[in-house]
């Protein structure tokens, strides 16, 4: 990160998050065995906050990790409002529930394409050289 208020954002924000979860787990220990959307809701979010705060430092400069930074922020996005679709289909027809996850699952298939891209740009030819 490129200011200080970008690190403290981060520093205060994780540790925000984990006491929001330990709180919550410690209310709710029951949790633990089923999907908590607290928690999906809460860690994706911030991840997704973190990437585009590195998206904003890139505008200027050099775009390092640009696309592992835009998979991660779409995937997270779509996924997050998968999971809460998902606990809303339990009633519904099965042939629902299979198109939430057949999503789901393109969605990480493009993550892993991006992610690849990413690794052909970064690293590939470095990678033959040596």
């Amino acid at each position: 990160m490129k200011t200080k208020t970008q690190v403290a954002i981060i520093q205060y924000s994780m540790l925000a998050g984990c006491v929001i979860l330990i709180v919550d787990y410690t209310i709710n220990p029951e949790q633990f065995f089923k999907f908590n959307l607290l928690e999906i809701a809460l860690t994706s979010l911030l991840v997704v906050l973190y990437a585009v705060m590195h998206l904003y430092n890139m505008l200027l400069e050099k775009k390092q990790y640009y696309y592992l930074t835009i998979g991660i922020i779409t995937y997270l996005l779509a996924s997050t409002v998968l999971f809460f679709v998902g606990n809303l289909t339990i009633g519904l027809s099965d042939a629902v529930k299979f198109l939430t996850w057949t999503l789901n699952s393109f969605l990480i298939i493009l993550f892993q394409l991006l992610i690849l891209v990413e690794w052909k740009k970064s690293f590939y030819k470095k990678a033959i050289k040596n």
